[in-house]
C-alpha cells in the first residue's frame, strides 16, 4: 500500500504587534494546495528539491498580477536577474495581459513573503499568482519612526500608527530588505530550499518558547513552524554541498531558538555556495545538470472530465494534458482520489481502490525516456481511470470532488510519492 501522502499550501501571512520598527516577514515556500486540511510530515526538504527544478535553459515567462508601482516592479525585475548571471535560465518578465506564464508575482499588503518551488508553480491556476511579496515589509522603518517623532509622537509604537505614515506619504523603501527578499523567493522558483534544513547543521531548541514566537510574529501554527523552520533534508537533497551558513535560502537565527547559542544574522547577497550550487543546477554550456532525476513534466493540462457512466456502473476519469519525460525514469502514478466537497480526502477500508487509506483508483505506467505522450486531446481516448461504484464509500446524497495527481517513485535514489502534478475538479453529484 502506497504511504499516506497530503500536501498543504503552507503560505506566510504575518502579523504581528509593532514597537520600535516594523516586524520581518519570514518566507514559507508553497508546496502543492491549500485545499487538504492534513500536513505532509514525510517530505524531505533541503538545498534543494531536485523533482522541481525546471528545465536547463528554459525561458520562464513571468508577470505582474495588479498592483506594485513601476518603481517597486523594476526592483523586483533588477534582483530576480541576479540568478541568471550563474544560472542557464532566463527570467523574461511579460506584460502583465499576457494569458500564459509560468510565474506570477504579486506585490502588495498582507499576502506574506513566499513562493511555489520551482515547477510546483504549475499547480497554480493562471489566475494565482506562484510568487508573493507583502510589501507592508518592504517599508523603511527607520523613515516612519522618524517622521513619527517629528511630530512629537513617541514611542512605543503600534501597527495603526505606522501604517498612517505609510499611507500619508508611501515609496520609501528599505532597498537592502527588498533585494534580500527577492532573490531568496526566486531561488525558491528555481527549486531551492530553506539552508537551515540542511541534516546536522541547527541543533535547534523545539520549545513552547520558539513555537510561540513564529506564532506571535508569522502566524504559524506547530506544523507550519515544523516544516519550515525544523524539518531537515535527507542527504540526497543537499547534492553533495556543505552547509552554508551565507546562504541567500537561510533564516536569520537569534541565539535563544538554539541550543548551542548558535545565531545567524541575515544574508543580503548571493553567497559562493549559492552561485556554484545554481550553477550546477542550470550548467551553462551543458544540455542537462549532472544533478538531474527522473522526472516527468506536465503540461497543457486543459480538463479533468468526469463521468458518472450507469452502464458501467462506476465514475470514469478522463484527464487531458502532455507529459514529457527526461533521459532518466522512475515509476509513474496517475491517482484520482475522492474528497468531500470541503476539501478533505474520504478515508477508506477498501483493500484495491485505495491510496494510503483514501477512496481512489490509479494506474502505474512505465514511459519511454525522453519521450512526450500527448492524453485525451483527440476524439479518441487513450487514458482512463475508472472506479466502480460498488468499491466507493457509501457517498449518497454528497457532492465530492476528484483530485487527480501525478506521482513519481525514483527507486535508484530512494525518493518515492514525489508530487509532479495536481488538479481538481468543483464539488459534483454522483449519479449511479
Amino acid at each position: 500500500m502506497k504511504r499516506y501522502l497530503i500536501v498543504i499550501l503552507l503560505t506566510g501571512f504575518a502579523s504581528t504587534g509593532m514597537a520600535q520598527k516594523l516586524p520581518r516577514a519570514a518566507c514559507t515556500t508553497i508546496v502543492g494546495e491549500a485545499m487538504f486540511g492534513e500536513v505532509d510530515t514525510t517530505k524531505p526538504r533541503g538545498v534543494s528539491d531536485n523533482y522541481h527544478t525546471w528545465e536547463n535553459g528554459a525561458v520562464l515567462l513571468v508577470k505582474f498580477m495588479p498592483g506594485g508601482s513601476k518603481m517597486l516592479r523594476e526592483r523586483v525585475i533588477q534582483n530576480a536577474k541576479e540568478w541568471e548571471k550563474y544560472a542557464n535560465v532566463t527570467f523574461r518578465f511579460v506584460a502583465d495581459t499576457v494569458k500564459t506564464t509560468q510565474l506570477r508575482i504579486k506585490l502588495g499588503k498582507g499576502f506574506g513573503h513566499n513562493s511555489a518551488v520551482g515547477t510546483e508553480a504549475k499547480f497554480r491556476a493562471e489566475s494565482q499568482q506562484t510568487i508573493n511579496f507583502d510589501t507592508l515589509y518592504f517599508a523603511d522603518a527607520d523613515y516612519y519612526i522618524a517622521s513619527l517623532k517629528n511630530k512629537g509622537i513617541q514611542p512605543p509604537y503600534n501597527y495603526n500608527q505606522l501604517i498612517a505614515e505609510m499611507r500619508a506619504d508611501p515609496n520609501h523603501w528599505n532597498y537592502k530588505e527588498l533585494r534580500r527578499v527577492v532573490m531568496h523567493e526566486f531561488g525558491h522558483a528555481l527549486g531551492l530550499l530553506h539552508e537551515q534544513s540542511y541534516p546536522g547543521a541547527i541543533n535547534w531548541k523545539k520549545t513552547d518558547s520558539v513555537y510561540n514566537y513564529y506564532y506571535q510574529t508569522q502566524g504559524w501554527d506547530k506544523a507550519k513552524v515544523d516544516f519550515n523552520v525544523f524539518d531537515v533534508a535527507s542527504q540526497f537533497y543537499t547534492n553533495g554541498t556543505t552547509y552554508d551558513p551565507k546562504s541567500i535560502m537561510h533564516y536569520s537565527i537569534d541565539p535563544w531558538q538554539t541550543v548551542d547559542g548558535y545565531a545567524l544574522k541575515d544574508n543580503y547577497e548571493l553567497s559562493e555556495g549559492d552561485k556554484k550550487l545554481i550553477a550546477a543546477l542550470y550548467p551553462k554550456g551543458k544540455r542537462e545538470s549532472d544533478l538531474s532525476v527522473a522526472k516527468v513534466d506536465i503540461t497543457n493540462f486543459s480538463k479533468l472530465n468526469v463521468e458518472s457512466n450507469a452502464v458501467r456502473k462506476g465514475l470514469v476519469i478522463k484527464p487531458s494534458f502532455d507529459l514529457k519525460t527526461n533521459s532518466k525514469l522512475g515509476e509513474v502514478y496517475l491517482v484520482a482520489r475522492l474528497a468531500d466537497e470541503d476539501g478533505y480526502y474520504i478515508k477508506t477500508s477498501n483493500l484495491y481502490y485505495n491510496w494510503g487509506g483514501t477512496a481512489a483508483t490509479y494506474l502505474k505506467m512505465k514511459l519511454l525516456p525522453n519521450s512526450k505522450v500527448v492524453y485525451n486531446k483527440t476524439a479518441k481516448t487513450n487514458l482512463e481511470l475508472f472506479f466502480p461504484f460498488d468499491e466507493m464509500p457509501e457517498l449518497y446524497g454528497k457532492k465530492i470532488m476528484v483530485v487527480f495527481a501525478v506521482y513519481l517513485d525514483d527507486i535508484a535514489n530512494n525518493q518515492m510519492d514525489k508530487l509532479m502534478y495536481f488538479s481538481t475538479t468543483n464539488p459534483l453529484s454522483i449519479k449511479k
